[in-house]
């Protein structure tokens, strides 16, 4: 049987994962659309009602992939996916704070100009793209193995 807390955490990294796309394939093709001048006041403005929508689920992967992980501990196969799994979404979180934030918060300080803005909007969805993949990855992986590993 399933866990409540490995459905949820099965639930954040999907909803998760699906924001994620979200970003990607709606504000990304907004975005590579706008002049240099349109994009340096919507990449800074958008942030405010993504980070509202996006870091609630983030916050509940980031607590209950590993208490997932910590109720599975004894049972091996289980304890090898929550583990493979938190790896994934803390890979995630490194290219996050590593990558992406940075990018967003010299936006939000007047950091880029409109010359440099597209160039700049263009790497970060690409990157991006890395970010949706690992988010599905660990959404598929523990949707598919949770129930097997806790039997």
């Amino acid at each position: 049987m399933i866990a409540k807390s490995d459905v949820t955490a099965i639930l954040a990294a999907g909803t998760f994962a699906g924001a994620q796309l979200m970003i990607g394939i709606s504000f990304g093709a907004q975005w590579r659309q706008m002049s240099g001048p349109e994009l340096v006041a919507a990449f800074t403005g958008n942030w405010f009602n993504i980070a509202k929508t996006i870091i609630p689920f983030a916050l509940l992967q980031t607590i209950f992939l590993p208490f997932s992980l910590y109720l599975a501990w004894g049972n091996a196969p289980a304890r090898k996916l929550w583990a493979f799994s938190l790896a994934i979404w803390l890979i995630n979180c490194l290219i996050t704070s590593a990558y992406h934030f940075p990018i967003v918060w010299a936006s939000m300080q007047v950091g880029y100009s409109a010359a440099e803005i597209a160039a700049v909007v263009d790497t970060w969805v690409l990157v991006h793209w890395v970010r949706i993949a690992l988010g599905y990855l660990i959404f598929v992986r523990c949707s598919r193995d949770a129930a097997r590993a806790r039997d």
